[in-house]
């Protein structure tokens, strides 16, 4: 069982900086932690060399590690969750209940299904805007497009095709 001590050195370590971010050596770890300050400094730097080689704190830097390493993941997941739309995380969220990845309570479904409302996901309202074309304003527009199937055809290379292996027609 470890020390209180112990647990602190170990975090210090594994997080590599102290509660201001500053840099943390094993030695500044050793004092931090609650660890009698012993003189000269070089006394110390032993002692939490001593502290680094044991197999106590070894196990307990790893279990630190995994720790941050997992809230790292948390705050990156959240990240990108802050970078979604609103409909995307209404999406996302809605896409995991429903494959059972995790069940969602009732409280979740309403707010899943109020956020949808609000970003505009289950609007009812159509609208169908129509605009009168006369048949010479009609026969313009397939002009236009058929030229511009035209000039797409004209760019390919005839030359190209006489390259493709011939394909018979299955009847």
């Amino acid at each position: 069982m470890a020390t209180e001590k112990q647990k602190r050195f170990a975090r210090l370590i594994a997080n590599g900086c102290d509660e201001n971010n500053d840099p943390v050596t094993a030695t500044d770890a050793y004092t931090l932690a609650g660890y009698k300050e012993l003189f000269p400094r070089n006394a110390q730097r032993v002692e939490a060399c001593r502290l680094l080689a044991s197999k106590t704190i070894g196990e307990l830097i790893d279990v630190e590690r995994k720790i941050i390493s997992q809230n790292q993941e948390k705050i990156r997941k959240k990240q990108e969750l802050l970078v979604l739309s609103d409909s995307q995380r209404v999406l996302d969220k809605l896409r995991t209940w429903i494959d059972g990845e995790i069940e969602a309570t009732s409280s979740q479904l309403r707010s899943a299904e109020l956020l949808a409302r609000v970003s505009g996901m289950m609007r009812t309202d159509i609208s169908i805007e129509s605009k009168e074309r006369s048949s010479s304003e009609i026969e313009s527009l397939l002009e236009a497009k058929l030229a511009s199937i035209a000039e797409i055809s004209n760019e390919f290379n005839t030359e190209d095709v006489d390259e493709l292996p011939d394909h018979k027609p299955v009847h």
